[in-house]
Formats: structure tokens, C-alpha cells, sequence
């Protein structure tokens, strides 16, 4: 069904971003491999970009937080750092906060920025991303430039407000069920075994009295 298919999409979604937000360790992985590169790549600057979304959901009509995260692992800086998400789906999302690109004069060796931007999908159904493009230079004002490319985020289920809630509910309900019928197989007996020993309390006292 529609709403098991969501399900699966939000399940791999959930180990898919939990994964990316262990990519900044690996960043610096990245790092220790680029100090055992050429001499010559060492010296320049590079860039590794990194997407994620801050929900591992989407609900129609709320908000959505996509994160551009932009390491440089080089020796260099990285010269006027300019970011295009604009591939980003424009039918059935509405833009709420924060432009699709980003711009920044310089990133130094070791550290990273970041621009996000929010949007709210208008509609249930699914919704899909596309890479983020990331463009530098290596000297400043230089006609020469680099483009790097960021992940894709998973296709994004797009749940309705109640099937989110459903899919989120904790469930009191069906615990107090649960709660009650599994005290049936274990205060039965219990309440068989007292009212044996009642019995044969009474009886015990009768013969007693004769």
C-alpha cells in the first residue's frame, strides 16, 4: 500500500541520515588522507560538502530545514565559496525562510560553513532532492574555478499531519490493552490457585470443629 511504501522510504530515510551526520568524523578522515597525498594537492584548498535535512519526514505544510555544510579538508583557504541549491523542487514547496544560495568570501583550512534554508512541502506524496553545487576559487579573484558537488538526500516521504501522528503516536491505548490481556495468563492462575486454598481453608476448619 501507499502508506507501507512510505514507511520503507522513511525506515531507509532514518539510517540514511543518521549515517550523514557521522560524515563530519569522516571529514576528518579525509583530512589525514589528503596529508598523505601529493605535495602539490596538499597545498591547494579543498571542499567537501555535506546535505541533510533535520527531519527524517516530511509533513504537508510544515517546515523543513535543509543544511548545506561545507568542509574545506585542504591546506589553503578556499576563495569566494558560492552555493546553488536551486535545483531544489520549486512545484509544491512553498519557500519559507533563506535563499537556495549562499555565498562566502573565504573558508580556512580545517573549518567549515554553513547555510540553510527552509521550505514546507505543500502536498502529501514524495519529495526529491537533487545534489547541491558548490563553486571556488584557489587565489583570490583568480578566472579560474572548482566545482564540487554535495550528496543527495534519500526521496522524502511527504505524510499528512494524522499520518505522521499515527506513525509517531506512542500508543497508550494499545499498551493498556496489551497491559490487561498479558496479566490473563499469569492472575488466572493466581486467583484459581487462592480460591483452592479458601476452599480448603474452610474445609480444614469444619473438620476441625467435628
Amino acid at each position: 500500500s501507499t502508506q507501507s511504501t512510505w514507511e520503507r522510504r522513511a525506515s531507509i530515510a532514518n539510517i540514511y541520515l543518521s549515517v550523514s551526520r557521522m560524515l563530519r568524523f569522516l571529514c576528518l578522515l579525509a583530512f589525514l588522507a589528503a596529508c598523505s597525498s601529493k605535495e602539490q594537492d596538499i597545498q591547494t584548498a579543498h571542499l567537501l560538502v555535506l546535505k541533510s535535512s533535520d527531519k527524517f519526514d516530511a509533513v504537508a505544510g510544515r517546515n523543513l530545514t535543509i543544511s548545506i555544510n561545507v568542509f574545506n579538508i585542504g591546506k589553503s583557504p578556499a576563495f569566494e565559496v558560492e552555493i546553488d541549491d536551486t535545483l531544489f523542487p520549486i512545484e509544491g514547496v512553498d519557500e519559507v525562510e533563506g535563499p537556495k544560495m549562499a555565498k562566502v568570501d573565504k573558508i580556512l583550512p580545517g573549518a567549515n560553513f554553513t547555510h540553510s534554508y527552509v521550505v514546507a512541502p505543500l502536498t502529501p506524496g514524495e519529495l526529491i532532492t537533487h545534489a547541491a553545487q558548490v563553486v571556488y576559487r584557489l587565489e583570490p579573484k583568480s578566472e579560474e574555478s572548482k566545482t564540487v558537488y554535495s550528496n543527495t538526500l534519500p526521496v522524502l516521504p511527504v505524510l499528512t499531519s494524522a499520518e505522521f501522528d499515527r506513525k509517531n503516536t506512542k500508543h497508550y491505548k494499545e499498551w493498556f490493552i496489551f497491559f490487561v490481556l498479558s496479566l490473563i495468563p499469569v492472575g488466572l492462575p493466581g486467583c484459581m490457585y487462592h480460591m483452592a486454598q479458601t476452599k480448603l481453608a474452610a474445609l480444614d476448619k469444619l473438620q476441625r470443629k467435628k
